[in-house]
């Protein structure tokens, strides 16, 4: 399986705080049968502004330890990008990265505070017109979703992909964070699932046998790898994902 969301590129953000803590986090997602794993630290301006050469410098000890250890694992660099007024001009000068440089942009909005539709979509757009692909960040976590879900492509635009958090799940984030997943499933809004993992303390790939049979309570085996395993990688392979969900899988449970 592919995880394209995790902050665990040690001591960039407010997730892995050391290099070993990194190790013991990708040890366990090796174990869970996670074959690539896309590194994606916060961009969010003032407090975590890593450019996208320091990031890849750090990527580079990461790979050597992990080379060095015999971690049979594939480590890509994306960001997760909080949204910014000036994303297109830091694309363009390479302060911030699309995952494993395909057109496809990781990004997050506020949890608690709404910002105008018309607002989202000028930022949204600025970097569409590039020719990038958005990718919104668990969106089952924003409380303006969970209060109304069906206002979810009106609100970010039907041309967008949406990135579910495996946590949500299990209730990690809160029960309406669950229900909001559930809905959003039972719509055919979710296109892929990633760990947004931070910590070893809450390490989702050693949850993931209890994860994946929640899952499948509420989605098919067809769409359950296209969730886990086939629209990742055709993100990472930069082609277009599966966006068209058949009615017959999902369960509805």
């Amino acid at each position: 399986m592919i995880d394209l969301h995790c902050h665990i590129l040690p001591k960039i953000d407010d997730g892995s705080r050391s290099m070993e803590e990194t190790i013991a986090i990708l040890k366990e997602a090796v174990n869970a049968g996670f074959n690539t794993i896309c590194f994606t630290p916060h961009y969010i301006e003032p407090q975590y502004v890593n450019t996208k050469s320091q990031n890849e410098q750090i990527l580079e000890q990461v790979r050597n330890l992990v080379n060095s250890e015999n971690i049979n694992i594939e480590l890509l660099l994306g960001n997760e990008i909080f949204i910014h007024p000036d994303m297109q001009i830091l694309l363009k000068n390479q302060e911030i990265t699309s995952l494993a440089n395909s057109r496809y942009v990781l990004i997050e909005v506020p949890m608690y505070q709404e910002i105008p539709q018309e607002i989202v979509h000028e930022m949204l757009n600025s970097i569409k017109q590039d020719g990038y692909q958005i990718i919104i960040a668990h969106p089952e976590r924003y409380t303006y979703i969970q209060k109304n879900p069906n206002k979810l492509l009106e609100y970010f635009g039907n041309d967008v992909i949406f990135q579910g958090n495996y946590g949500s799940i299990l209730g990690t984030y809160g029960k309406e964070a669950q229900k909001t997943i559930k809905k959003l499933l039972k719509n055919k809004e979710i296109h892929y699932f990633s760990t947004d993992v931070h910590r070893i303390s809450r390490c989702f790939y050693v949850d993931f046998n209890k994860i994946k049979k929640k899952l499948l309570k509420l989605v098919d085996n067809e769409y359950y790898e296209i969730l886990t395993e086939k629209n990742p990688k055709l993100v990472i392979e930069n082609k277009e994902i599966i966006k068209e969900i058949a009615n017959e899988n999902i369960n509805g449970n």
